[in-house]
């Protein structure tokens, strides 16, 4: 589907719930892809390289606080992108217990080159958003693009180690699992998408994601 001017999409959002004890068996599986869930608020990145549409999950402007031309660096290709990710605007601590503040975090790429991915895999959109912003583990779960944005890692195997490891910062709200062959719907609607993801919150508070 082609994607040739601004319109509002709404993010893919996990509403299935699971234990921590079931994460084992679900990589077990292999059917799955995991990501760490930061905890900030979703921002959706509207962009062909000059217009800069910053959004919320509830289709609302939002102010990142981060440089212009650097969000506006993230964009590649020819035609518009999508990009899905994490404000981090709640002064959430990190591994070194240092506030960890105005960053952005992508997770998902719904529109690349003018393309609506609509019908693409989990898997083959992590594929490109790899290729677009290759591997730079500088954080244990994140990937740096340029001084202030980032690419979340998405993992095969570790879902329990991984776990484990963000129950123990601030700056993570819980674990996300995605069928890697879930293929993207349309997002027209706020409830999408929710059949091929799965959330597992952090025991200790009653996150809101």
């Amino acid at each position: 589907m082609r994607y040739e001017k601004f319109r509002y999409i709404y993010p893919p959002r996990p509403e299935i719930k699971i234990p921590a004890l079931s994460l084992q068996g679900f990589e077990d599986e292999g059917l799955f892809l995991g990501q760490p869930k930061l905890n900030g608020s979703s921002m959706l990145l509207f962009t062909d390289g000059k217009e800069l549409h910053i959004m919320n999950r509830h289709k609302k402007l939002m102010v990142s606080k981060i440089d212009k031309e650097e969000l506006l660096g993230l964009h590649k290709g020819k035609g518009w992108m999508v990009l899905c990710g994490e404000l981090m605007n709640k002064s959430q601590r990190d591994e070194d217990n240092k506030v960890w503040n105005l960053k952005f975090a992508i997770w998902d790429l719904l529109v690349f080159e003018g393309k609506y991915l609509i019908g693409s895999t989990f898997e083959e959109r992590v594929s490109i958003l790899r290729t677009l912003y290759p591997d730079n583990l500088v954080k244990k779960h994140l990937h740096q693009i340029s001084e202030n944005c980032f690419r979340v890692n998405t993992i095969i195997t570790g879902f329990v180690e991984t776990y484990n490891d963000i129950t123990l910062h601030q700056m993570y709200e819980g674990f996300v699992l995605k069928r890697r062959d879930g293929k993207l719907d349309a997002g027209w609607q706020v409830a999408n998408n929710v059949r091929t993801q799965m959330k597992c919150r952090k025991p200790t508070k009653n996150y809101a994601f």
